[in-house]
């Protein structure tokens, strides 16, 4: 494979389209702003003649922060993953390109370029993350003003399945939520990053000839990025337990015999794996990154999955199925006792 490549030189310039459009662009984002500005602006004008004013500022701070926030963190990680990645690689990655103009050779700065575009890439999607996490912006409000513990009546009240107060439903599940799903997409973007790089590597060594058994690829970005996964994904998996008790069924909405007797601890046993090979991962990325270290690391996951699984779908089958109305009837019960309550039917 040649090192260079001729290029046929081109003398007509168009400084002029550069200039336009780069104007259009400072229009178009002035013009957008404006609006949002003057939008902003008549908003707040309503809430001040209803004597709202202090409600229509804290939410405007609360949605920058958040948007803020996510932006930053979201570009961090990406970014920082990026770069690691780059390092990691930078064997496989050439640094700079020479290229012929007219007959004259030109480098082109390849390595500079590959991270200008990773930036902006990085920062593009962040922007992207920053607004969908600010229109969420009731859930983290409610989170943060929630009652606090003991107080109110709200604390008294407990489910009987997980013990956790209804201030917890209400206030904290739904922003931990959003943040165990932003955590997953970023987890999924890195991983995703990582094994661009990976493929960038083998498909280099491959068109050089150097792709052989005895020189290995370089696994260790692609394993840390998996550790990630997996911690992002057990900590998903765990706030789903919680999810169970608002699942619709046939006959009641929530828990079931078999949810409360396999699922939710079968559940905790997947978290657990899951950290497992998030370990596993992490410690074969940094020790000595081998391919076979990514099967180990998934493994524990995949088998504790289909095991409950399999049991889930057993107890449901011959234990449950067999004399239902005798299973289900505590949660039935709990259904009809919890629904009681919310309509304050209770007291009477």
């Amino acid at each position: 494979m040649t090192e260079t490549i001729d290029w046929p030189l081109r003398t007509t310039a168009r400084p002029r389209r550069r200039k336009f459009i780069l104007l259009l662009l400072v229009i178009i984002v002035l013009i957008f702003s404006a609006s949002s500005a003057l939008s902003y602006w008549v908003d707040s004008l309503w809430f001040g003649s209803l004597g709202y004013s202090s409600v229509f500022w804290t939410t405007l701070r609360l949605e920058w922060a958040i948007f803020a926030g996510f932006t930053v963190a979201t570009f961090a990680i990406l970014y920082g993953a990026f770069a690691v990645l780059k390092r990691a690689h930078a064997a496989d990655l050439p640094n700079t390109h020479t290229i012929f103009f007219g007959g004259q050779p030109i480098e082109l700065p390849v390595g500079r370029a590959l991270g200008w575009a990773g930036a902006l890439i990085a920062a593009l999607i962040a922007l992207a993350t920053g607004a969908a996490m600010k229109s969420e912006w009731p859930a983290f409000a409610l989170y943060w003003h929630a009652p606090a513990t003991g107080a109110g009546t709200a604390n008294l009240i407990a489910d009987p399945i997980l013990g956790k107060s209804l201030n917890f439903y209400l206030f904290t599940l739904p922003a931990w939520q959003l943040v165990a799903g932003w955590l997953l997409t970023m987890a999924v973007l890195v991983i995703i990053l990582a094994a661009l790089f990976l493929l960038i590597s083998g498909g280099g060594r491959a068109l050089n000839g150097r792709l052989s058994r005895a020189v290995a690829l370089p696994w260790r970005g692609l394993s840390l990025a998996l550790g990630f996964l997996l911690l992002a994904m057990a900590f998903y998996t765990y706030l789903g337990r919680f999810e169970l008790l608002f699942t619709h069924h046939t006959i009641f909405d929530g828990a079931t015999y078999t949810d409360a007797h396999v699922t939710l601890t079968g559940t905790l046993v997947v978290c657990f794996a899951l950290i497992v090979g998030a370990v596993i991962a992490i410690i074969g990325g940094i020790a000595k990154p081998l391919g076979r270290w990514l099967a180990a690391a998934v493994a524990p996951a995949i088998v504790c999955y289909v095991i409950v699984g399999i049991a889930g779908w057993y107890v449901q089958t011959f234990i449950v199925r067999p004399n239902q109305l005798d299973r289900e009837r505590p949660y039935i019960a709990n259904n009809i006792r919890m629904t009681r309550q919310a309509y304050e039917l209770d007291r009477f």
